[in-house]
């Protein structure tokens, strides 16, 4: 404590102490303190201290580094990095990465955190979106689920199951995994599904004014007039549980969601769901979740703090962290029997599968400088089109205007 309380005061006790800020996840705190504390053994003269982000990220960081007390290391999402990667507020990894390491990613997961000047994040661990059924509900329209990637659902085949589920649920057919307004990007793989794009190749320009994306918007309008999902389950309305609490409770029978479900779904349902690929159309794509480590401005020894984003980003200690916390790995290498999973180990290797079909543009495009800005805009106009206050040209058009308004500050 008396260390603790010297740094605070900023006396020199020769100690170089690190900070690492998280998520408010007591599983990922312990894992996170004990890789760190592994590495205080190997690092003599040094400490790390886990410490919890909280409120809103952006608030809560912009604050920090405005006053140079941000934490040396930072747990940020892909959604997240782009505008601190862009305006300076993290610091170049590259003298402290292995030059190997990008070998063991793939590219459109590597590229989260590099860019043309450097290194400024290593994605740790990701998730992203599959089918979860409900296995009385496809056993009464006689549905056998598909398993493998190259057999997923397409948009057509998936609607038609849905009219038919809606028949047995008296409800609605399936929810959308949303958790909030700052999620809104969840939905965007529909688009790269479709072959449609939300920037284009630069990253930078807007465009969802072609075909395919204007096409993707009308597939989104149709679960709602079709009264396939609850007007309840919306982009910017859909936060908490609310795909979960539809799924348990009868009032769908699929749903699009990420792993977090898995434990809701166990409690309230045990035995009774299954799952399958992501749906798919003229191609493949899934959510981008997860989240990488990043050395910040204010770092004081930022040399140390690159040096343990490396440490924490090794294939055992990312085996480690996905273990505890029950995570999908980022590094190609790990598979699920390689991470030793409590439970359904089969699921979380579809899921690992399934985070082969998130496409780079797709990645760069949610990665990049503005992507925070242009996240909003689209959460308004994706819900005005679902709720059929624009059509889907209309919101095409609105959107495109927004879009073109952040990125030509």
């Amino acid at each position: 404590m008396t260390g603790a309380l010297a740094a605070c005061s900023g006396e020199d006790t020769g100690t170089e102490h690190l900070r690492l800020s998280s998520w408010n996840i007591p599983t990922d705190l312990d894992s996170y303190q004990a890789i760190a504390d592994r590495f205080v053994e190997d690092h003599p003269g040094t400490s790390v201290a886990v410490e919890v982000t909280t409120g809103s990220f952006h608030q809560w960081f912009i604050t920090r580094l405005a006053a140079d007390l941000a934490p040396d290391i930072i747990r940020i999402t892909p959604q997240q990095i782009g505008r601190y990667a862009a305006n300076g507020s993290l610091v170049d990894l590259s003298a402290a990465i292995p030059a190997d390491y990008a070998e063991d990613w793939s590219d459109p997961f590597w590229a989260i955190g590099e860019r043309e000047n450097g290194i400024f994040g290593v994605f740790q661990h990701t998730d992203n979106f599959i089918t979860f059924y409900d296995r009385k509900v496809m056993e009464q329209i006689g549905v056998q689920p598909p398993t493998a990637l190259e057999d997923a659902w397409t948009w057509d085949e998936f609607l038609e199951i849905c009219a038919e589920v809606t028949q047995v649920t008296g409800n609605y057919a399936f929810s959308y995994g949303w958790s909030g307004p700052d999620t809104a990007y969840r939905w965007m793989p529909l688009i790269y599904q479709n072959g449609g794009a939300f920037l284009g190749e630069d990253g930078l320009t807007p465009s969802m004014d072609s075909d395919a994306a204007i096409e993707a918007l009308a597939f989104g309008r149709r679960w709602y007039a079709d009264g396939l999902v609850s007007p309840s389950n919306m982009s910017k309305s859909g936060g908490g549980h609310v795909d979960f609490d539809l799924f348990t409770t009868g009032q769908v029978g699929m749903a699009l969601t990420n792993p977090e479900a898995i434990a809701a779904f166990d409690e309230a349902m045990p035995g009774q769901w299954g799952t399958a690929p992501m749906i798919r159309n003229v191609g493949e794509a899934s959510d981008l979740g997860g989240n990488t480590l990043a050395v910040t401005r204010s770092s004081r020894n930022p040399e140390l703090a690159a040096e343990l984003v490396a440490y924490m980003t090794s294939r055992e200690n990312i085996r480690e962290f996905c273990h505890n916390g029950n995570w999908i790995p980022s590094r190609t290498s790990l598979r699920a029997e390689d991470i030793g999973y409590a439970e359904h180990e089969d699921v979380m290797q579809q899921f690992i599968d399934q985070g082969t079909t998130i496409p780079l543009p797709m990645v760069r495009a949610q990665s990049g400088e503005y992507f925070s800005s242009l996240n909003a805009v689209f959460a308004d106009y994706l819900d005005l089109c679902f709720l059929g206050q624009l059509t889907p040209q209309e919101a095409s058009a609105q959107m495109m205007e927004a879009m073109l308004s952040v990125t030509s500050r």
